[in-house]
């Protein structure tokens, strides 16, 4: 990639920035204001400081007039600090607003990407978007934008300033400028591509603790702890390397630039010097010079700085804007009002793949009526979990029509849709709280009684008033304290609990013992009375009492039926059942 195609892409990915920005213009506008004020005020101290000395050198100087240059010289540097603090209030409260922003959009886009948009992306990746990359684009939006806007108006002050005591000599001093704009601009190169490198790694590093810790359990289990440890150590080393690449490049900047700006100093020694020793300049004249050099020291310093930030910023916010600008598969259309969904499904030759190659449901068509039931069974990766996945929209069919209601889902309000449907996966996940606000998810309002009731339901009331502290008992992060079985009917109780249109239970109750499971399809014959329930399992004891079964196989329906005709076809369903009948003996 050339260089300008490289400040292109920079500038494009800052270009994303300009609609926060946008939303406070008041701040950003009295931003500017005050740091203008601010160096008013500080480059008039060194006119004032040339006056009082060259009033001093004078013989006859009345003690009233140094007294009132003191006086302005104290005013100004109030005005200075007043002017700067008042920056700070306004730009880098604006940056505070703006990073705020972005984390909320950036919740907001994942949470309304498609499942296949997770697919592909990390959760460790997904954390370090959300916390290095934001608080490097925030850095950039406050902290760069007023030492930016400070640098330039001290600049120009001080420059006119200059100007007006001796033109020759200030054009002299600038003659190291465009050295620091060539520093800068090849070290800012660098910067932006170490940087981008560095959130790689730490990507890597994010990912793999959050993997580790989630998966402690297993690594526990086959004894990989030291294995995860030194792999942990190995990427933290290369993350080391890197981020000591960057502060190698970076630690260039500030002390090329320190020589550069001496060369300044050496040319107001030499020639200021000289005018001075032949009279067509003062010695406050020449004081002045050096003070304004002083003040022109921290802007130009800050040059390296704060190209270090635009450039970390915008690499972070290209990374963001990938996320946050993501096209989003599952758009909310909302063109039909269904508030009330009574719970009819049909699906009409459906088929979907993830890649837009291998269809993992092909011409599938099924349907089943309001408060009805239907069983899904077929060997793993058969397209199971794909099929329920399409009445929430977790995913849009690529091809053929779902429709609920006799509605096409992609007309109907995502919120209706969603809350009126509750699946159950065999991976229950519960977050790390109480037993009681586990159940409650779906339905933040349940009271007590019906949290027990769904607790009773599932087969859980038992277990749970044996805790320590009943339903208030903590279950740890993914429900970590309780059993496999038990995290099932938690979900499960979560479910019942949210009083669906539709329930879905996928595999729910494969970590369930065969007593068990029948006390809780018993029970939840009085919760499926009314609704419409879709059981998917690789029991047929789970599925054989529904009013219609299907068998999926390579993503179709090779079979379909109650279970007494599926069992008269003797076919893949009857041998699964044969099969499992005899496995039910041997262990018995």
């Amino acid at each position: 990639m050339s260089d300008t195609e490289q400040k292109r892409g920079a500038l494009s990915e800052l270009r994303r920035l300009l609609p926060y920005v946008r939303r406070y213009p008041k701040l950003v506008t009295w931003g500017l204001v005050f740091v203008t004020i601010s160096n008013v005020c500080s480059t008039t101290i060194p006119f004032v400081i040339g006056k009082t000395i060259d009033t001093l050198r004078i013989s006859a100087y009345a003690s009233g007039d140094i007294a009132w240059l003191i006086t302005q010289i104290l005013l100004l540097t109030i005005g200075s600090g007043l002017g700067m603090f008042a920056t700070r209030r306004t730009i880098i409260v604006m940056s505070r607003f703006i990073e705020e922003d972005l984390r909320n959009d950036f919740v907001v886009a994942l949470k309304d990407q498609s499942q296949r948009f997770f697919h592909v992306r990390s959760t460790g990746s997904l954390l370090a978007h959300f916390s290095n990359d934001i608080n490097a684009v925030r850095d950039f939006i406050g902290p760069a934008i007023m030492y930016s806007a400070n640098t330039i108006t001290m600049f120009a002050l001080a420059l006119s300033w200059m100007m007006r005591i001796n033109i020759p000599l200030t054009f002299a001093i600038l003659i190291p400028v465009p050295l620091v704009a060539t520093l800068t601009y090849r070290l800012g190169r660098r910067i932006h591509e170490n940087y981008r490198i560095t959130q790689e790694q730490y990507e890597h590093i994010t990912t793999h603790a959050q993997e580790t810790a989630s998966g402690i359990r297993v690594v526990r289990a086959y004894e990989r702890g030291d294995y995860e440890a030194e792999r942990f150590d190995e990427l933290s080393i290369e993350y080391y390397r890197k981020n000591m690449r960057l502060a190698r490049t970076q630690s260039l900047m500030m002390p090329g630039m320190a020589v550069l700006f001496n060369l300044s100093y050496i040319i107001v020694i030499g020639l200021g010097g000289y005018n001075v020793m032949h009279g067509s300049m003062s010695v406050g004249d020449l004081t002045q010079f050096f003070i304004y050099l002083n003040q022109l020291l921290w802007p130009i310093a800050a040059i390296g700085w704060v190209t270090s930030m635009i450039q970390r910023g915008s690499a972070s916010m290209g990374r963001l804007g990938a996320i946050i600008e993501a096209p989003c598969e599952i758009v909310d259309s909302a063109t039909v009002s269904s508030e009330d969904i009574r719970g009819d499904v049909e699906l009409d030759n459906v088929s979907l793949s993830y890649d837009g190659e291998h269809f993992v449901l092909k011409d599938v068509s099924v349907s089943v009526t309001a408060g009805g039931s239907l069983g899904i069974v077929g060997t793993v990766g058969s397209g199971k979990t794909s099929l329920i996945g399409l009445l929430p929209r977790l995913y849009d069919a690529t091809s053929g029509t779902v429709k609920i209601d006799g509605i096409n889902v992609r007309s109907m309000s995502i919120v209706t849709l969603r809350g009126s449907i509750a699946v159950v996966p065999q991976e229950s996940f519960l977050f790390s709280d109480t037993i009681r606000e586990n159940i409650r998810f779906g339905r933040p309002t349940a009271s007590d009684e019906d949290v027990l009731h769904a607790a009773q339901l599932a087969q859980l009331d038992s277990e749970v008033s044996g805790l320590p502290h009943g339903f208030s008992t903590v279950v740890g992060e993914r429900g970590v304290t309780l059993s496999g079985g038990q995290k099932q009917r938690t979900a499960l109780a979560r479910a019942i609990v949210s009083d669906p249109s539709i329930l879905v239970l996928d595999d729910s109750l494969s970590a369930i013992d065969a007593d068990t499971e029948s006390r809780i399809l018993n029970s939840l014959d009085e919760v499926m009375k009314g609704r419409t329930t879709i059981l998917i399992s690789h029991r047929i004891s789970t599925v054989k009492r529904c009013d219609a079964i299907i068998v999926l196989q390579n993503g179709r329906i090779i079979e379909r039926g109650t279970h007494e005709e599926l069992i008269g076809l003797g076919s893949v369903y009857a041998d699964m059942y044969e099969r499992q009948q005899l496995e039910q003996q041997l262990t018995a």
